[in-house]
């Protein structure tokens, strides 16, 4: 347990890590997620423009055009690991901020968001049968519960959690 201990500055801080802790990971993680955005779309657009080069000067069978596929392949790899990576890390120190077993909702969000997803992507018959047709509906189970856990941990941890005390400005009649 931290030094700060569980009661201190609870009014000011309701969160279990500082605001400069979380201020730090955040831009951390962003720069990871635009870093990755660009080398990703650097391969990518390299592997473009060497198909470019070969197309229609180099035969379709020769071993040439798998640095273009493996430019291809990797440059959209690393954007999604740009992306899969600081979403999973930010879900689970989302959670740990509120409450020790945080890691648990927020690993139950981040596998429902990739299971939501993955199923909507890949429903129409390119999954095999045993993923095909439930993995959409198990995705969005996982994700509700996920966020019903990140609920319940807040409750536990007594954070606060409101909606606005009044209607937003955008809301009221002029």
């Amino acid at each position: 347990m931290s030094t700060r201990g569980r009661g201190a500055n609870r009014s000011s801080n309701p969160y279990r890590f500082s605001f400069d802790f979380i201020r730090r990971w955040e831009k951390r993680l962003t720069v990871v997620i635009l870093v990755g955005f660009g080398v990703g779309a650097v391969l990518v657009l390299a592997g473009l423009g060497l198909g470019g080069l070969f197309d229609g000067d180099v035969p379709d069978d020769d071993p040439r055009w798998n640095l273009v596929w493996g430019l291809l392949i990797a440059g959209v790899a690393v954007a999604g690991l740009a992306i899969l990576v600081p979403l999973l890390i930010g879900c689970l120190m989302g959670g740990l901020s509120i409450h020790r077993f945080g890691w648990i909702p927020g690993l139950l969000t981040f596998v429902g968001i990739l299971g939501t997803a993955t199923g909507l992507a890949l429903d129409d018959g390119r999954l095999p049968d045993r993923l095909s047709g439930w993995l959409t509906p198990a995705g969005i189970t996982t994700l509700v519960a996920g966020v019903l856990g990140f609920f319940l941990v807040g409750y536990l941890a007594r954070v606060p959690i409101h909606g606005p005390a009044e209607e937003p400005a955008w809301l009221r009649k002029r």
